[in-house]
C-alpha cells in the first residue's frame, strides 16, 4: 500500500471552508455529506485530470508543482493552455499506473471523468479531489477558489476572478443600449440544443440575450428536431468548431432544410464559435462570451 502524507480528500462541489482556511494549514473542508477533512500541507506533486483543473492550475500555480496534466491539454481544439502544456516534461492519460508513476500528492478529477479510472486512484489511497458543478459562471468561479484554497494560492484565484469580472463588465459595458434582448439558440451536431442549467445559456443571459431553448422549458443538452428552429424562430442560430472548420461547419447547419428556411438561416445569421471557448469551464469561458457578443452585435 502507497503511504500518503497528504490525506484522502474526495468531495462533491459544495465544498465549505471553515474560517481558518484562508490564513494557514493545515485547513479543513466540509463536503456536502458534510464530512470534514484535513489537508496538511499545500500539494506539491499534482497531476490534473480535466481540462478545467489544467486551466486553472497553470494560471495560478507554479508550473513546478504540477507534475502531469490530461491529455487534452495539448489538444488544440479544446485547450487553450498548448504552449504551457508541451512546456511540461509529461502528460497524464487515463491510465491509472502511469498517473501513479508520477507519485502525485494530489489527484485533481471531475465528475465526468471515467467512474473506474476514479475508484483504481481510490482504492491505492492517492488523494484524489473531485470538482463536480460546471453550469454557470459563478459555478467557474468557485472552482477556481476553491482550486487556489486547496494549493494554498487563494490570493491568486482571487485575481483571476477579478481580472474575469473586469473582462466580463468590459463586454456588459459595450453592448448597445434600449435594444430589443436577442433571442438565439445553440446548434450542434446531432441536433443537440443548450437549455437551462448549462453555460451557455448563463452566457447567453451575461449578455442580457434570451435562450430560446431554456424559455421553452428545455433543460441541460435535449435533442431537439430541425423543424423546432422555425417553430422558435431564433435571431441567431450558434454553434462551435475548431476555427478552421468555421465556414464548412455553418455550410453543414445550412444544408438542413428547417434551419435554411429560418430567420436566422436566411439571414446569415449562423454563429461559429471556437470550441476552446465555448466549451470552457474555467476562465477561458469569458472570451467565448466575448466572441457571442462581438457576433450579435456587429451590424
Amino acid at each position: 500500500m502507497i503511504r500518503w502524507q497528504t490525506l484522502l480528500i474526495l468531495l462533491s462541489f459544495g465544498v465549505m471552508l471553515t474560517a481558518h482556511a484562508t490564513s494557514s494549514f493545515p485547513r479543513q473542508l466540509q463536503d456536502a455529506t458534510g464530512e470534514t477533512f484535513l489537508i496538511s500541507a499545500p500539494p506539491q506533486r499534482m497531476v490534473s485530470q480535466t481540462l478545467a483543473t489544467d486551466e486553472i492550475l497553470l494560471a495560478i500555480c507554479p508550473v513546478e508543482r504540477i507534475v502531469a496534466l490530461s491529455q487534452l491539454a495539448q489538444d488544440s481544439t479544446y485547450s487553450n493552455v498548448v504552449t504551457q502544456a508541451r512546456q511540461l516534461t509529461t502528460v497524464a492519460t487515463a491510465n491509472v499506473e502511469q498517473i501513479l508513476s508520477r507519485k502525485p500528492d494530489w489527484i485533481w478529477v471531475a465528475s465526468y471523468n471515467r467512474a473506474e479510472v476514479i475508484e483504481l486512484l481510490k482504492k491505492t489511497g492517492a488523494p484524489v479531489f473531485r470538482l463536480a458543478n460546471f453550469h454557470s459562471l459563478e459555478d467557474i468561479k468557485q472552482n477556481i477558489r476553491l482550486v487556489g484554497e486547496v494549493i494554498g494560492e487563494a490570493q491568486r484565484a482571487k485575481e483571476l476572478i477579478a481580472q474575469m469580472e473586469r473582462d466580463l463588465n468590459d463586454i456588459r459595458a459595450h453592448l448597445p443600449k434600449g435594444r430589443k434582448p436577442i433571442r438565439v439558440m445553440s446548434y450542434s451536431v446531432g441536433n443537440y440544443t443548450a437549455g437551462a442549467h448549462t453555460t451557455f445559456d448563463d452566457m447567453v443571459r451575461w449578455l442580457g440575450a434570451i435562450n430560446v431553448a431554456s424559455a421553452h422549458g428545455i433543460e441541460q443538452h435535449a435533442k431537439i428536431s430541425d423543424e423546432q428552429v422555425l417553430v422558435w424562430q431564433p435571431d441567431f442560430i450558434i454553434t462551435h468548431a475548431p476555427f478552421s472548420e468555421f465556414s464548412v461547419t455553418r455550410q453543414q447547419l445550412l444544408k438542413h432544410p428547417a434551419i435554411a428556411a429560418s430567420v436566422a438561416g436566411q439571414a446569415g445569421r449562423i454563429v461559429v464559435i471556437e470550441n476552446r471557448y465555448f466549451m470552457a469551464v474555467s476562465q477561458y469561458i469569458v472570451e467565448g462570451i466575448r466572441a457571442m457578443s462581438e457576433a450579435m452585435n456587429s451590424e
